[in-house]
């Protein structure tokens, strides 16, 4: 099993990112610099920034601090900005080694952090605190205590020290002060580390992107006013299209009259963006097969592993692993004291498992859009379901387990109904064998197998996806499928939370399709455009529209320009159309199923007319 945590051994081949960024940042002529890290939701951003963090932290030509920051501990904070610098000042005050002697220095800008959050309290507070700043009253967190009083030197003492804090801290006008801070913070920050003796000051910022919108726009302005001075370098890990979100929430003024004011505030924030790419369908099943050896060998037997791996420039060359090169290194090549698999696993069972993957490795990935942590997800339910079945005592193949989540993964709807038909025939469904023998004997004789439609009204069990699903070992036909469905029991009974696996264009070209103030020519033109997408992209969209249809029907508009452009979705959406309840046909809707095509439309009226007892002189007005 995985955490969904960062690993810190590099199964994405993203060392040379890493060693890249580490010479960047390290380098004197580049600060003060921020770097972003751009990339979706789960796509190893963590990752990339932990071996930033063991390459700069082992830079042993270099004085270099390394700092490393999880922006998602602000959420609770009032002030995203002043947690951020306390944060950052408590990390260097802790690190003895190059900032030994600015302790004081350190303890003084904290304190003048600490009163930035009060000159914000002045700003919202308004007259009385700043009434108490101009009268040289100190604030109550300033009176002394009784035993200050015993001695006129004690009184003198805690005189000055309200004249000066007054001085220093508080003017009469509370933007004022709150301006000063910022600019005093920076020049002291600055002296701080000119004084150190690190050569350069990198902190690493992660999981911004998990924040609130206030917050992430905080942390920004909180480097770029305060922290951004000479030997400094910033690398923040976050989504783009997150950060561009919180910002035009920020400044929606300027979101409305057409300016994204996004692209200009990241590119005056982040100077370098570096932008990590999907990961390809080689890579995903190389990452699926290193994450199942990490998990049933040792430490020192995965680091060998991947180090083979990498000698032999696989990586670069964006080579496919296979599983027998795998299964020969770790037999032949690797040299440890200890034993190579971890606790109870034995060689047999490593094999086993690696020729599994091996044997699906390429449609799974095809189906995880290129994201390691999707990737993660699914050996998480494989590995809970096998043991729930050794728990269990059933008899089960790991290889079936494995091909069925295949297609639960890449089409929910295909697997709910390949259940149906295993639970209506004891476990072993008619249909599967039919569709079996159909895929697998394509180029023979037409005539010898039923046709599509004789075995299903889905047109969905077609298409080259299928057919390499059915041409995966282990053949399903005749095998009794009930045990693996009990496993999957929360699959098939509940509805399925499909658009988490959705990233944010894919809910935002959802969302233009489905705005109801959207041109309909326009609303025509993005239906269209879906024809040439990859069929898992096409079908999570699909998804996430027919989502939205069952929570506000009038989108029954938007499901028939689905069934006229797209053939693939054509009986689905008949299917939705039949299951509306008659009442709830009116001759609104009856004119809009005039759109389809007369032979749909005389199906529609023949069935809601026949079978639901509809009105049909109210069909019939339509035609």
């Amino acid at each position: 099993m995985w955490a969904d945590d960062a690993s810190k051994i590099d199964m994405l081949a993203y060392r040379p990112y890493a060693d890249l960024i580490t010479e960047i940042a390290v380098s004197k002529r580049m600060n003060p610099l921020t770097i972003g890290l751009f990339g979706n939701w789960g796509s190893g951003k963590s990752t990339l920034l932990n071996l930033i963090e063991e390459q700069t932290s082992s830079n042993a030509d270099k004085k270099i601090a390394v700092v490393k920051v999880n922006a998602w501990m602000f959420e609770g904070y009032e002030d995203a900005k002043t947690a951020l610098m306390e944060t950052i000042l408590q990390s260097m005050k802790e690190n003895q080694t190059f900032f030994e002697t600015s302790t004081d220095n350190i303890k003084g800008l904290m304190r003048r952090v600490n009163w930035m959050g009060v000159g914000k309290t002045v700003l919202k507070q308004g007259v009385p605190w700043a009434i108490s700043g101009m009268t040289g009253l100190p604030p109550l967190i300033m009176m002394p205590n009784a035993s200050d009083f015993e001695n006129t030197e004690k009184v003198q003492e805690q005189i000055e020290k309200t004249q000066k804090f007054t001085e220093e801290y508080m003017k009469a006008n509370p933007q004022e002060n709150v301006v000063e801070n910022i600019r005093a913070f920076r020049e002291e920050f600055a002296t701080l580390i000119e004084k150190s003796s690190v050569d350069n000051l990198i902190i690493l910022i992660d999981d911004l992107d998990r924040c609130n919108p206030d917050r992430i726009v905080e942390t920004l302005e909180a480097i770029k006013l305060f922290l951004s001075v000479s030997r400094t370098t910033f690398i923040i890990a976050m989504d783009e299209n997150i950060i561009s979100y919180s910002i035009k929430r920020k400044y929606p003024q300027l979101d409305s009259e057409g300016i994204d004011v996004s692209v200009d505030y990241i590119e005056k924030i982040v100077q370098l963006p570096i932008r990590i790419a999907e990961l390809a369908e080689s890579d995903v099943k190389n990452y699926m097969l290193l994450l199942i050896s990490e998990m049933l060998l040792e430490g020192d037997s995965i680091n060998q592993l991947i180090e083979k791996l990498r000698e032999k420039g696989i990586f670069i060359k964006g080579e496919i692993i296979s599983g027998t090169e795998i299964l020969d290194i770790v037999q032949n090549e690797i040299r440890v004291d200890g034993p190579k698999y971890r606790g109870s696993t034995t060689q047999e069972q490593f094999e086993q498992q690696i020729q599994i993957f091996n044997s699906i490795g390429g449609i799974v990935a095809s189906s995880l859009k290129g994201n390691p942590r999707q990737t993660k997800r699914f050996l998480n339910t494989f590995y809970i379901r096998k043991r729930l079945a050794e728990i269990q005592k059933l008899d089960f193949n790991l290889a079936i387990l494995a091909k069925l989540m295949v297609l639960e993964y890449f089409d929910s709807d295909l697997f709910k109904e390949l259940f149906q038909w295993q639970f209506e025939h004891s476990g072993t469904p008619l249909q599967l064998k039919t569709l079996e023998e159909r895929f697998l004997n394509e180029s023979e004789e037409e005539d010898k197998f039923l046709k599509l439609e004789e075995i299903t009204k889905n047109t969905a069990w077609s298409g080259e996806k299928l057919k390499r699903w059915f041409a995966t070992e282990p053949r399903l036909a005749g095998v009794d499928l009930s045990p693996y469905f009990y496993l999957a029991r929360d699959s098939v009974s509940e509805r399925r939370l499909f658009s988490t696996n959705l990233n944010q264009e894919e809910r935002k070209y959802i969302n233009q399709i489905c705005n109801l103030e959207t041109n309909k020519a326009l609303r025509r033109k993005k239906i269209e455009q879906m024809l040439e997408m990859d069929d898992v992209t096409r079908n999570e969209i699909f998804k996430g529209v027919l989502e939205k249809y069952h929570q506000d029907l009038t989108q029954l508009e938007t499901l028939i320009e689905f069934h006229n452009i797209i053939p693939q979705y054509k009986s689905k959406v008949f299917e939705e159309f039949k299951k509306i309840r008659v009442e709830n046909v009116t001759l609104t809707e009856i004119l809009l199923f005039q759109q389809l095509d007369t032979e749909s439309f005389q199906a529609l009226k023949k069935y809601y007319v026949e079978e639901k007892k509809a009105d049909k002189k109210l069909w019939d007005l339509a035609g």
